[in-house]
């Protein structure tokens, strides 16, 4: 360890750090306008940097900047331009902060709240244009948008902890919003007059605008004038003059290479981004790899080859891997990735470790020198960086698929991420040298390895290996025998790895060393786990990847199909278990190792989302289904006939897509196995709700799953992809016109159970489908989801009068495109003593009901369960029940605020 200690003290007393802050200011000022031009000047600032520092074969690289090209599943964004962005609110005059409610002298003047001029930061990329002039705009809160105040031409004042991005947009443009107003803000008490710089203001997963994104106006302010836009349009109405010039068009992305050839062609990546304003995020990254380039090429010819790549982060990265071919791994050794490096002494650095499924000795150095530094007075204080090995945004390209292992030192904390207040004069230099050093070392080491570290490299792989041990004995979780084997078969392969500069026989004989550790230290082990239905679910099923990088964008996907997959993919486990599908291992055992990886046991819950949403990749294209328990139609109707569906049945469906795992032609199979089921004679209705809510009862709606009804707009409907997949199919149903407690449906008796139901009735009232079904001998079935679900006993609460019903204050949609309020009587506010989820069956309710005879027929499907009652006798015996008990649909928890007042 001792050269990696002489190496970190050369690097730290060596670095030209007026150079790189010379850069760093430099760097900065070109990208601050965020617009495509100003990429291109820093792209061409940056080839520049290397060509002085005499770094060999730079080049200036393009990739398509249109909003629909895509990269390893990364669309590509569309460029933009803009030079005025401001924003003028009218007749507040300028705030006073030194008074509570901020009035000043004179509130007949105008004040500028944001000015692209005066800082870029101020408008959001993306932005489009007004009219010339600008246009008049009210500006409205977001709390007084969640009450229902018609946002049409609206900007939306966000609250200060909102952050500006998919979640709040997309309702936002969906109601005609013009776009929104953000102070969210990184470190906003220490810097209440600084900006966040806004990123992913887009209307799904994607960090830029794309192609499909649909035009807004928004602004980015400081936390003091955040607060005054929110007083002035709390008290009164507050307009203002809008003016944008910004477009979105087809351009180009240029990137930025450069390669140090050493010794042999293998290459090691040096990675770090641009046009992201800021001094730490990322042109301190820029300025520290070139020079830490510049002095490996000063030490001589290195033995792998360097390669530096500055591009847009993650979008970029993934363009120009996806030029160099699909796997890369025979041609590139590793990365660093150089974002964010700063190691200021008061604070914890953590070099993240790449993920383990492509297998990298840069990660054992990464530790080893760790280790190394423990007791250096100058060098950083090190927190734990053993684990999970993970694929975050700037590690994404460890995917085995790409096969990039890549390294990353970062802070623990970044108090200050994406705040304007990032200068180079904000910089702390001794945080940027020793994050230099850092950074240098690591170059280093990953370019010119010594094979005297197999031997220490052994030593901590072995260590590392009791060190898991330990935590098995502590944490006890999964199958213990596989657990401590899937540890070894990692450290085994990271010295496996070793053979890229050590002799083969060194390492052959190191990896059989550290296998009969193992097996000493496995002796004993149990090799089972505790019975899941979920994991034996995953158990049967064995996956391979079909596509290249982790799935992000899902470009293969429509785009009303797109949903947001776990971890937002690149943030948690679900990364892990995709890197760990080889075609070979089940996917039980992939979300076994992600566990073993992240040191920590899963939920069921969460294994059974991460069931469902590998099942989604799998029905579009991502992955393919080598092997599984089959549920298609067929055994669909098969399990319905054994529960007691007939034909000529009439069904109230509830139903939960994922409830019995992963179902062969998604919702589309369970609708026509339902209609095989019920024959032509029978009739099936399938609840179509929606969140219209102003009000509910007493309580104003604070969500953003409200929307004016609209009964054009499927996507509203919250009870499932199902009801959601019926409309779809056909597109001019039979539906009740209710608000929000519409149904829809088909067969001989649709009709007559819909067309009774108004707009404004009670949503489960005596003209209810839920009624007229009950009334037809019809049968309610949950299709994988409990009896929690189970709306017809609010129609028992309706019929029997209960005091809880309250009114409910509701927004529609009108054929203009205006709103109309609207007022719905006996509605459904508060909680339920059956709102439980699977416990649904233990509740007072159903116990007493089935003590009194209630027959629940039940048979399984998949890892789920298909439950039938009968509505005729559910009604007559929870009638009774409620005139003996009218508590007995609530709960008895004291601390229940609805349920306690009855």
């Amino acid at each position: 360890m001792q050269k990696m200690q002489e190496w970190y003290q050369y690097f730290y007393a060596g670095q030209d750090c007026a150079g790189i802050l010379q850069n760093i200011s430099t760097l900065t000022a070109l990208e601050l306008g965020q617009t495509s031009k100003d990429y291109d000047a820093a792209a061409r600032h940056t080839l520049a940097l290397l060509q002085a520092a005499g770094i060999p074969q730079a080049e200036l690289l393009s990739f398509p900047a249109d909003g629909r090209t895509a990269c390893q599943d990364k669309r590509m964004p569309l460029a933009w331009e803009a030079t005025v962005g401001k924003l003028t609110l009218l007749n507040t005059g300028r705030p006073n902060y030194d008074r509570l409610n901020f009035s000043g002298p004179d509130s007949s003047q105008d004040f500028v709240a944001a000015d692209f001029q005066q800082h870029p930061f101020h408008l959001v990329k993306g932005s489009v244009a007004t009219p010339p002039g600008g246009q008049i705009a009210r500006i409205i809160t977001e709390g007084q948008f969640l009450a229902g105040e018609d946002p049409r031409g609206c900007l939306v004042m966000l609250q200060p902890l909102t952050p500006p991005r998919a979640a709040v947009l997309k309702p936002i443009l969906d109601q005609g919003g013009l776009g929104i107003i953000a102070d969210y803000l990184q470190g906003r008490y220490k810097t209440p007059d600084a900006l966040q710089w806004v990123n992913a203001c887009t209307e799904g997963a994607n960090w830029h605008v794309q192609a499909d994104d649909r035009p807004f106006v928004a602004f980015s302010v400081t936390p003091r004038i955040g607060d005054f836009i929110r007083d002035r349009a709390t008290v009164g109405a507050l307009k203002a003059r809008v003016e944008c010039d910004g477009r979105r068009y087809e351009g180009t992305l240029p990137a930025v290479t450069a390669l140090l050839p050493g010794r042999r062609a293998e290459e090691v990546w040096l990675l770090a981004h641009l046009y992201e304003p800021m001094a730490d995020d990322d042109a301190s990254g820029v300025a520290t790899a070139i020079e830490a380039a510049r002095g490996l090429m000063e030490r001589g010819t290195p033995e792998f080859s360097v390669r530096l790549i500055f591009a847009m982060e993650f979008y970029g990265y993934a363009a120009y891997a996806a030029s160099r071919g699909e796997n890369l791994r025979p041609a590139v050794v590793g990365a660093l990735n150089f974002d964010s490096s700063l190691a200021p002494p008061e604070q914890e650095l953590r070099i993240h470790l790449a993920g383990p499924g492509t297998p990298f000795y840069g990660n054992a150095l990464a530790e080893l020198l760790v280790r190394a530094l423990a007791e250096q007075e100058n060098a950083p204080r090190f927190a734990s960086n053993r684990y999970p090995g993970a694929y975050h945004d700037d590690q994404f390209l460890s995917d085995p698929s790409v096969g990039v292992p890549t390294l990353w030192p970062l802070p623990v904390h970044n108090e200050f991420w994406h705040n304007s207040s990032q200068t180079a004069e904000w910089l702390p230099r001794e945080g940027l040298r020793r994050g230099a050093a850092i950074c240098s070392t690591l170059v280093e080491m990953l370019a010119n390895p010594r094979p005297e570290w197999l031997t220490q490299a052994l030593r901590l792989a072995e260590e590392n290996l009791m060190d898991d041990l330990r935590l098995l004995r502590e944490k006890p979780f999964g199958r213990p025998a596989e657990r401590i084997r899937h540890c070894w078969q990692r450290e085994a392969e990271r010295l496996q790895d070793f053979d890229r500069f050590c002799p083969a026989a060194a390492v052959q004989e190191a990896v059989a060393a550290l296998a009969e550790k193992y097996r000493s230290l496995s002796v004993g082990l149990p090799d089972s786990e505790a019975p899941s239905s979920w994991r034996a679910c995953a158990a049967a099923m064995v996956l391979k990847r079909e596509t290249v990088g982790l799935p992000y964008d899902l470009v293969k996907v429509p785009a009303q199909q797109r949903r947001r997959l776990p971890d937002g993919v690149l943030y948690g486990p679900f990364a892990n278990i995709l890197a760990n599908l080889d075609g070979r291992k089940d996917l039980g055992q992939a979300i076994r190792e992600a566990e073993y990886e992240y040191r920590a046991a899963l939920p069921e819950a969460q294994v059974k989302k991460y069931i469902d949403a590998i099942g989604y990749l799998a029905d579009w294209g991502y992955l393919s289904m080598l092997q599984e328990v089959r549920i298609g139609v067929e055994e669909i109707v098969a399990a319905l006939r054994q529960l007691g569906v007939r034909e000529g049945d009439l069904l109230l469906v509830h139903s939960a897509l994922s409830g019995c795992g992963h179902i062969t032609g998604g919702a589309l199979s369970i609708i026509t196995a339902l209609r095989q089921a019920v024959g032509p004679g029978g009739t099936l209705l399938f609840p179509t709700f929606t969140r219209p809510y102003i009000y509910l009862g007493d309580a104003l709606n604070k969500n953003y799953n409200y929307r004016p009804f609209d009964p054009a707009d499927t996507s509203q409907i919250w009870v499932g992809a199902v009801p959601q997949a019926f409309l779809a199919q056909n597109p001019a149903p039979a539906r009740s016109r209710h608000i929000t407690h519409s149904w829809a449906g088909l067969g001989p008796l649709a009709e007559e159970c819909l067309r009774r139901h108004q707009p404004c009735d009670p949503p489960a009232g005596e003209n209810s489908p839920l009624a007229l079904a009950c009334q037809h001998q019809g049968k309610v079935l949950f299709f994988g989801c409990s009896l929690a679900s189970a709306t017809f006993l609010h129609y028992l609460e309706t019929h029997c009068q209960m005091p809880f019903l309250q009114p409910a204050v509701c927004r529609c949609r009108t054929p203009d495109g205006g709103l109309e309020t609207v007022l719905i009587d006996k509605h459904l506010p508060g909680h339920r003593d059956f709102y439980c989820g699977n416990q649904a069956q233990k509740c007072k309710f159903f116990r007493r009901a089935f003590d009194r005879g209630l027959q629940l027929q039940q048979t399984s499907l998949g890892v789920g369960t298909l439950q039938l009652l009968s509505l005729p006798q559910l009604f007559e015996i929870g009638c009774q029940l409620l005139h003996e008990d009218p508590r007995v649909l609530l709960c008895d928890d004291p601390e229940c605020t609805f349920c306690s007042r009855f």
